[in-house]
């Protein structure tokens, strides 16, 4: 019976000799993150956590948060957006209504714009709080 147990513990110790050697194996370097050769599919993963935990933001970045603006606040917005979409309307249409006119010029607050008829192009200038720009407008 001695030799069945000595049988028994070598046998278990050959196994488990056998087991460790066979489970060993090369170990590679695989990257995580995709800007390094990693998968493309942990990208958005990546950059959810990256957000979640940046604690410090942009000074100069606007907050466009919903909750921030109140009713009055919006209901200005879309008003002052409304008028804004006719008044755009009513210069195309001095442009390149049946009507049309060569030159013009209409002020809203302290925008300025202005147009003028050159050849084959319509000059339209835009002028006010920021700066001047000049955009030429093929002529239909």
């Amino acid at each position: 019976m001695a030799k069945i147990a000595q049988y028994s513990l070598l046998s278990t110790l050959i196994l488990t000799a056998g087991i460790a050697s066979a489970s060993a194996g090369e170990l590679v370097y695989q990257p995580v993150n995709p800007s390094f050769g990693g998968y493309p599919g942990n990208s958005a993963h990546l950059l959810g956590i990256a957000s979640a935990i940046d604690k410090y933001k942009d000074p100069s970045a606007q907050d466009f948060s919903y909750g921030a603006t109140t009713q009055q606040d919006e209901f200005s917005r879309i008003i002052r957006s409304s008028i804004l979409s006719r008044v755009a309307s009513q210069i195309s249409e001095q442009i390149y209504g049946e009507n049309a006119q060569d030159a013009g010029r209409v002020v809203i607050d302290d925008q300025i714009i202005e147009w003028n008829r050159a050849g084959n192009d319509i000059n339209l200038t835009l002028s006010g709080g920021g700066g001047t720009s000049v955009i030429t407008i093929p002529r239909f």
